[in-house]
């Protein structure tokens, strides 16, 4: 192995490791920021009857909101699948998308692509 490429699987090493502590910093915030929303909801839900009818009501039409990727978490991902072996998958994966690297792909399609990427290596 010749020492640029050598250095590029470190480097790709490098950008998994840090995806995922950027990954689980995110997931620890949403936790958190879920627990201090939970109490305000039960004690709207507590007040008396007719808050409670339109609580449930409001809660049941919010639709969920799907889940916003930033350019980030998908290199995260696509280096990882990289780094384990899968660098053709990755790199058909982006020309599926009309793309040669992650910076030309539309961040609307950051979702589609990570639920493609998911699959590499799981088959």
């Amino acid at each position: 192995m010749s020492k640029m490429s050598e250095l590029s699987q470190v480097l790709d090493e490098m950008i998994a490791c840090g995806e995922g502590m950027i990954k689980a910093a995110n997931t620890l915030k949403d936790i958190f920021s879920s627990t201090e929303e939970a109490p305000a909801k039960t004690e709207t839900k507590t007040t008396n009857k007719a808050t409670k009818q339109d609580a449930t009501v409001t809660e049941e039409a919010k639709p969920e909101p799907a889940p916003t990727y930033t350019k980030e978490d998908v290199r995260g991902v696509l280096a990882s699948k990289s780094a384990a072996g899968f660098k053709k998958e990755v790199k058909e994966l982006l020309e599926k998308f009309g793309a040669q690297q992650l910076k030309q792909i539309n961040p609307k399609d950051y979702a589609a692509l990570l639920k493609e990427a998911e699959v590499i290596g799981n088959a």
